[in-house]
């Protein structure tokens, strides 16, 4: 399946999205995974520094609690596979494209400018 910048699914009749996008903690080298539901963020990991791993988080809706839980995969250049389940249950599995992804070549960028201007 190819990524997609947002994955789109539903859940109780409203629409859950996911993205991703890195996050300057550790200068770019970590990225947030972030879902949420009718355009209200209920989940965001925040770049945490695990190449695999999860996040839980609560949210309420129509007066229940519930959780959502993403689970990423080891990331690719551009995208992270990713899983996103609602109160255990499995509601999106595909690979999301990291919508920032050429920020993880900053410091290239510097070190080529640095040489050129050295060269000058």
């Amino acid at each position: 399946m190819k990524p997609q910048r947002e994955l789109k699914a539903a859940w109780n009749g409203e629409q859950l999205i996911v993205t991703a996008r890195l996050v300057p903690r550790y200068a770019f080298m970590t990225a947030s995974i972030d879902v949420s539901l009718e355009g209200k963020p209920i989940l965001k990991t925040g770049g945490v520094l695990k190449f695999v791993g999860d996040h839980v988080a609560g949210f309420e809706r129509n007066g229940r609690l519930h959780s959502v839980e993403a689970s990423w995969g080891k990331a690719a250049l551009t995208y992270f596979p990713v899983k996103v389940a609602v109160d255990g249950q499995l509601v999106v599995e595909a690979p999301v494209r990291i919508s920032n992804w050429w920020l993880v070549y900053w410091p290239w960028f510097i070190l080529l400018g640095v040489l050129a201007w050295r060269m000058h």
